[in-house]
């Protein structure tokens, strides 16, 4: 009998699954949030499980890790009937888990973090030089240097992601659940994570990979299982399908297709900056942004374009040139400062900077402008409240009403209440940073038709991402920094993948071959 292969590690299909389930379903009170759900995973399989938020993808991931039980149908191991009570247990069956929320420990070293409560020991005490030499051989599978006794707290946010990864690795786990794994790694890190995930497929480990970009699916999967509304539409050889297909099937109708650019003129400049410089961050950034345009800002980890968007709106200080706003030399002391001036800033930290997770959807949404809802000194919950309810229908936020503590959302949701709240007062220039990071399809076509429209209406919109295909897709114009410093100002339409690439690593020089980008959403 001639047996299927899967992808590059030439694992048979005949084999016995290393899990399945069978039937699975889950409520939480009465709502239901899986139903009938028939999954497998097969040795040496990268298995993608995608869906918009909503869709059921965690809470597999959870009964899969015995964060939850299934209220009903059959999980198995092996081909034995398994109940699996905690992720102890999950780890006891060969089970390991990466979710999007770190769970590492800040004040411990990043050995300490990897082999926590599994750390080599001599005579009783933990042997200290093989617990880093085992921790710096993992990291270096990444391509990754680091003091590994250095705490983890003292990391950047996509070397701690690299150190969950390796820490769930290191358990010689044979099966692996990976959720939005790339989520904050450059382009460089992807790579390197790719090349070690194909090496644990070749020993015959299996993957659940949970991922938003479409373009890393099909890079890395062998299958793809879309989920929608907690049941299953398809499970389907990557080879065999589209991304235009895959994301018709997630939202349940026809594929939305890129977001058209506007052809209309652009009005007149709103924010001119020459020769902005900071001593520490960035030197000698000019640009201009007009009514109507959407200029794409596009750097890697370390540019410092963040910090150049931060010193626009008054949030950082100690930088000298100009900023002129509608033709007027300014100078912003404060976000208040900037407000004031009819600017709107979506920062990228939409848990730390953006919100107030513990407030309600509506006094959220209200944050950023009072004064719309004001009356004789007073804020009127009525006037918020429908706001927040026009806010709740235009973005199709998954939501029991402007009430609802925000935290309880999934990211996706939080990430549109926290742009409409800006888009609530209407600023003559919007900078938001990282408009998409870890929402879904539906979620950020939604984002990206409102930021269209607004440029429509002539409002001026600075785009900060790391996601070069979404800039592409997104923006008129594209500028790519460098440790601080403009390497380019190209069109969006001219834009290509190895030319926004070399600039982004500070390579001037682009007139050789270069291949178009491709644009998540569109078949490759």
């Amino acid at each position: 009998m001639k047996h299927e292969s899967i992808g590059e590690a030439g694992v048979e299909r005949g084999q016995r699954p290393l899990f399945t389930l069978s039937g699975v379903k889950k409520t939480f009170d009465s709502n239901l949030v899986l139903d009938g759900i028939d999954f497998e995973l097969q040795p040496g399989e990268i298995h993608a499980l995608v869906g918009e938020n909503g869709a059921g993808k965690s809470t597999c991931l959870g009964l899969l890790y015995g964060l939850h039980q299934p209220t009903d149908g059959t999980l198995q191991r092996n081909g034995h009937t398994v109940r699996i009570e905690s992720p102890s247990h999950a780890q006891e069956l060969g089970i390991g888990c990466v979710f999007q929320e770190l769970s590492l420990a800040g004040g411990l070293s990043v050995a300490e973090n990897i082999f926590a409560g599994r750390a080599p020991s001599r005579f009783g005490v933990v042997d200290w030089p093989e617990l880093r030499r085992r921790a710096e051989d993992l990291l270096a599978e990444f391509d990754l240097s680091i003091n590994v006794s250095q705490p983890v707290d003292s990391l950047p946010i996509s070397t701690r992601q690299i150190v969950e990864i390796a820490k769930a690795i290191s358990m010689d786990s044979q099966v692996l659940l990976l959720d939005e794994p790339t989520s904050a790694l450059t382009p460089d890190e992807v790579d390197a994570l790719f090349k070690v995930l194909r090496k644990l497929t070749a020993k015959g480990i299996g993957i659940v990979y949970v991922s938003h970009h479409m373009t890393e699916i099909f890079t890395i999967a062998d299958r793809i299982s879309v989920l929608r509304d907690g049941k299953k539409i398809s499970t389907t050889q990557t080879s065999h399908t589209s991304q235009a297909q895959v994301v018709s099937e997630m939202i349940g109708g026809a594929h939305p297709g890129d977001v058209e650019r506007s052809d209309d003129q652009l009005g007149d400049v709103v924010l001119k900056v020459e020769h902005l410089s900071n001593e520490v961050h960035f030197a000698d950034v000019s640009f201009e942004v007009r009514s109507g345009e959407i200029l794409g800002i596009a750097g890697l980890l370390g540019s410092k374009r963040s910090e150049i968007m931060r010193s626009l709106v008054g949030l950082m200080h100690g930088y000298s040139g100009a900023i002129i706003m509608h033709g007027q030399s300014t100078s912003f002391r404060s976000l208040r400062d900037a407000m004031r001036a009819n600017i709107g800033y979506v920062p990228e930290e939409r848990k730390t900077e953006g919100l107030f997770l513990e407030d309600t959807l509506y006094n959220n949404l209200a944050a950023a402008s009072l004064d719309n809802h004001t009356r004789l000194g007073l804020v009127q919950k009525s006037s918020v409240i429908a706001a927040c309810e026009n806010a709740i229908k235009a973005f199709s936020v998954k939501t029991r009403g402007p009430e609802e503590i925000i935290g309880s959302l999934s990211g996706g949701n939080q990430q549109k209440i926290m742009l409409a709240k800006w888009l609530e007062r209407a600023p003559d220039l919007l900078i938001i940073e990282e408009p998409t990071k870890g929402v879904d399809v539906g979620a950020k076509f939604q984002i990206h038709t409102e930021l269209q429209r607004r440029a429509a209406d002539g409002m001026a919109i600075i785009v900060v991402s790391s996601d070069f295909p979404e800039l592409v897709s997104l923006s008129t114009r594209i500028l790519v920094v460098h440790e601080g410093r403009v390497m380019g100002d190209i069109a969006a339409h001219d834009a290509t993948e190895d030319s926004l690439l070399q600039m982004a690593a500070g390579i001037s020089n682009t007139s050789r071959q270069t291949t178009e980008i491709p644009r998540e959403g569109k078949a490759q």
